[in-house]
């Protein structure tokens, strides 16, 4: 991409952003006191952010998400993760067991030096997308897609989550005009029809001062990725 294209691509996005209280698909984010208390928690802990380098250790999705996950996903749980960081610490908190892979590797530095019992692997291209693949058919309660190659990381699932597990994907309000991989996941999700249960939330998000869209997925026996 060249400069003048990723300029071109940021004010397209931000016109998508009708305002600082929308997603980049055009969701409006301050639909309840929920919301406007979330509103506000997003803004302090941004400004904490910036300020002092403070990151609140929780998955930093939609918090509407935040809350299913925490309601409906068990404590026994396994999770796999593609991307890690604050999340990578709450669900090691929250679940039995945890598994995490990063390709960045000064942020592997930093989110594994906070870490006790979840396994974090450093890991780049092809082995990144491929790590799923060394654990067993239904391991994985919960599939998070949260760092690079995300369309490989979907296409790459399968049968590795439980048949009434969740996979989620977050930032999907994003790539609505680069033909990119979220727009690409979207399309997929669309075309498989009744044989996904899809949610989608838009939600503020803890250290950003701007609502985004999670989206948690639920594939029926007979489809999978």
């Amino acid at each position: 991409m060249t400069i003048e294209s990723g300029i071109a691509a940021s004010q397209q996005q931000a016109k998508l952003r009708l305002s600082r209280f929308h997603d980049e698909k055009g969701n409006y984010a301050l639909k309840s006191p929920q919301d406007i208390v979330d509103c506000l928690y997003a803004f302090l802990t941004t400004l904490m952010r910036k300020a002092f380098g403070w990151r609140p250790s929780i998955p930093w999705i939609a918090l509407p998400a935040w809350r299913y996950i925490k309601s409906k996903v068990p404590r026994e749980s396994a999770v796999f993760e593609w991307g890690s960081g604050m999340s990578t610490v709450w669900y090691e908190r929250h679940f039995r067991e945890v598994n995490a892979v990063e390709d960045n590797p000064i942020w592997y530095g930093i989110v594994s030096r906070r870490l006790k019992s979840a396994k974090l692997h450093l890991l780049q291209d092809e082995a990144y997308v491929t790590k799923i693949s060394d654990y067993p058919d239904g391991y994985f309660d919960l599939v998070v897609i949260d760092g690079n190659h995300r369309l490989s990381c979907f296409n790459r699932v399968g049968k590795r989550l439980k048949p009434d597990g969740i996979l989620l994907i977050d930032n999907s309000d994003k790539d609505r005009t680069t033909l990119g991989d979220h727009l690409l996941i979207d399309r997929a999700l669309e075309a498989a029809g009744d044989a996904v249960d899809v949610k989608r939330f838009t939600g503020w998000t803890p250290g950003n001062f701007f609502p985004q869209e999670t989206t948690l997925v639920q594939f029926k026996q007979t489809h999978r990725v």
